[in-house]
C-alpha cells in the first residue's frame, strides 16, 4: 500500500481526540483496505499528524470523506527531521516520479501553504518556509483563491503540558504533500445536525459528532441493519440514517415513544420529526424491554449501537414486579383482560445487568462479524480486562472522552467472531465474592464531594447554636428580643411594625 499523511483533529482530554484511531482503523477496514493501516502502539499522540498505509488514492479519498477526525489525507512527497531533510526527499520524489507529478506541476494551478503543530507562523516566516519548495521546477499558474491542487508544508514542534512551546524551536518532523481530500467535517455535516437546531431532543441526546463517531465505529453503510435497544431520541439512528442504513429502535418508556406531553400548551412532537426535518428515512420502533427481547432468534443485524442508561441523568429500569423485588407475594396480572392499557410495573436494573442483557442480545442477533458499540461510564482506574465479555464477541477498540463529575465516558467496540448457541453466555461477576468493576454504580460517585474539615466543624457549631436556643424558654426569648430593641431604638421609634399596621387596616 501508499503511506499517507493524514492530519486529524486534536484536541484536549475531554474532546474525541482518543477516537481517532478506532475510528480510521475502521472505516479503512469498511472500505476494503488492509486493515489496521496505523499501528497505535507507534504513533504520537501528542500530534495530529499520523501515517497511515492505505492502498489507493481512491481508497484514501474514501477514507478521508467517511471520518469525523480527519482534516485532510495527503500524498507525501518527502519528509524528514527537518526542512532541508525534507526539501532533498521531496527533489528525489519528483525525479523519480516525474509522469506522476508533470500534471501537478506544470499543468494545473496550485497553492502552497505552511502549517505548523506548536508554532504560529508570520507571514515572513511562511515565507521563508515554502521558498525552497518553490525551487523544484513549477511552471504551473499560482493561484492563491481557487487552486486545483494545494501542497503543504506541515511542520510537528511538539505539544508540551497544556500549552504550546515559545516560538523559534526547530521542528523536530516536517513533511511536503499534496492535499488529496478533505475530511468528513469540510462538507458541513456537524453543524447541520447538531442538536442547537434539531426540533426533538431529550435530556439524554447524543451530540452529532459523537454519533457519526459511533456509526463509523459500527462500520454503518448504505443497506445495513442497525439496532438501538435503548433508543430514547434516536439520535444515534439518526447518524446511521444518514449513512444509508435501515434503522430499528427499541424503548421501554411508552410515553417517550408515543409523544405523550404533560404540559397542556406543549406542542406534541416525537422521535420521528428529526428524521423528516433531516430528510430521511424513518425508523421502525418498538416499545420494549432488552431485559425480555420480543425478537425471533435470527442472526440478522449489521450493528447495535446504543448509549445504555448507567443512573446519571437517567436511570435504568427494567420490567418487573416491585412486590417480587421487595421480597414480596407477586400477584399474576391478566394482561388479556386490560389489553393495551396494560402498563408493566417497573424495577431498578443494575448496570452490570444492563451490560450483561446487551451482550447477549448482541451475541445472539448480530451477523457474523458484525459490532456492537456501546458508551460506557467508568470512574477511578480503568482495566480493559474488567470490561463485560462475551464468548461470541471479542474486543476491537476502546475510547475515552473525560467528562465533568471525575468520570470517563468510552467507547467500546466488539465484533461477534464466533456463531452464537443457547449455553454461551455473558460473564457475570458473584456479587457476594468478587469486587465492582469501576462502571458498576458510576451515579454513586459523580460529583460526589467529601466535606472538608471546616465545613464539619461549621456545622458542629451551628448544631450546637440552634440546641442552645431550643433550651431557652419562649417568653424568655421574647423578652430578651424587646429589651435588645429597645436599647437599639435611640430614636424613640414605635415598636410595632407600620408595614403590619397598614396592612391590618
Amino acid at each position: 500500500g501508499m503511506e499517507f499523511l493524514v492530519q486529524q483533529v486534536w484536541g484536549g482530554p475531554k474532546s474525541f481526540a482518543d477516537f481517532r484511531f478506532a475510528e480510521l482503523n475502521s472505516v479503512a477496514e469498511m472500505v476494503g483496505a488492509a486493515s489496521p493501516v496505523i499501528d497505535e502502539k507507534n504513533v504520537d499522540v501528542g500530534s495530529p499528524f499520523v501515517m497511515a498505509r492505505i492502498d489507493s488514492i481512491e481508497m484514501a479519498t474514501e477514507v478521508a470523506k467517511r471520518c469525523v477526525m480527519i482534516k485532510n489525507i495527503h500524498e507525501v512527497w518527502g519528509n524528514g527531521d527537518s526542512l532541508e531533510a525534507a526539501l532533498k526527499k521531496a527533489k528525489t520524489y519528483v525525479e523519480e516520479n516525474k509522469a506522476h507529478v508533470d500534471r501537478f506541476m506544470h499543468n494545473e494551478t496550485f497553492a502552497v501553504r505552511v502549517n505548523g503543530f506548536g508554532h504560529t507562523y508570520s507571514v515572513q516566516e511562511q515565507r521563508k518556509v515554502m521558498e525552497p519548495f518553490l525551487q523544484l521546477g513549477w511552471t504551473a499558474k499560482v493561484n492563491l483563491k481557487n487552486p486545483k491542487n494545494i501542497f503543504w508544508v506541515f511542520t510537528d514542534h511538539g505539544h508540551q503540558e497544556g500549552h504550546f512551546k515559545t516560538a523559534g524551536n526547530s521542528p523536530s518532523k516536517v513533511w511536503f504533500c499534496r492535499q488529496i481530500s478533505e475530511g468528513m467535517r469540510s462538507m458541513g455535516v456537524l453543524p447541520r445536525f447538531s442538536l442547537k437546531t434539531r426540533p426533538f431532543i431529550g435530556p439524554t441526546s447524543t451530540c452529532a459528532e459523537l454519533a457519526f463517531l459511533m456509526a463509523n465505529q459500527g462500520q454503518v453503510r448504505n443497506g445495513s441493519l442497525v439496532f438501538d435497544p435503548f433508543v430514547g431520541t434516536a439520535s444515534l439512528l439518526v447518524a446511521s440514517s444518514y449513512f444509508g442504513a435501515f434503522c430499528v429502535g427499541m424503548d421501554r418508556d411508552y410515553c417517550l415513544l408515543h409523544s405523550k406531553v404533560h404540559k397542556p400548551k406543549a406542542r406534541q412532537k416525537d422521535l420521528f420529526v428529526n428524521f423528516k426535518y433531516y430528510g430521511l428515512g424513518k425508523p421502525e420502533i418498538v416499545c420494549g424491554d432488552n431485559a425480555f427481547p420480543p425478537w425471533v432468534q435470527r442472526e440478522m443485524v449489521d450493528a447495535i449501537i446504543c448509549d445504555p442508561p448507567y443512573g446519571v441523568r437517567a436511570g435504568a429500569r427494567r420490567t418487573g414486579s416491585r412486590k417480587a423485588h421487595q421480597g414480596k407475594k407477586a400477584n399474576d396480572v391478566d394482561i388479556w383482560k386490560y389489553g393495551k392499557k396494560h402498563v408493566p410495573s417497573s424495577i431498578p436494573y443494575p448496570v452490570e445487568d444492563v451490560m450483561a442483557d446487551l451482550l447477549d442480545v448482541a451475541a445472539e442477533y448480530l451477523v457474523l462479524g458484525g459490532r456492537l458499540v456501546y458508551l460506557l461510564p467508568t470512574v477511578g482506574d480503568f482495566d480493559s480486562s474488567k470490561l463485560p465479555t462475551h464468548p461470541c464477541l471479542s474486543l476491537i477498540a476502546h475510547s475515552s472522552q473525560a467528562l465533568t463529575g471525575g468520570f470517563d465516558r468510552r467507547c467500546i467496540t466488539m465484533k461477534k467472531s464466533r456463531k452464537w448457541e443457547p449455553s454461551l453466555k455473558a460473564t457475570r461477576r458473584d456479587k457476594s465474592s468478587e469486587p465492582a468493576p469501576c462502571y458498576a454504580d458510576v451515579a454513586a460517585h459523580v460529583f460526589r464531594k467529601q466535606p472538608s474539615a471546616s465545613t464539619s466543624t461549621k456545622g458542629e457549631e451551628r448544631k450546637k447554636q440552634y440546641e442552645k436556643k431550643e433550651d431557652i424558654d419562649p417568653r424568655e426569648k421574647r423578652e430578651k428580643s424587646s429589651e435588645i430593641y429597645k436599647v437599639n431604638n435611640s430614636e424613640g421609634l414605635p415598636l410595632t411594625n407600620p408595614s403590619k399596621k397598614m396592612r391590618q387596616s
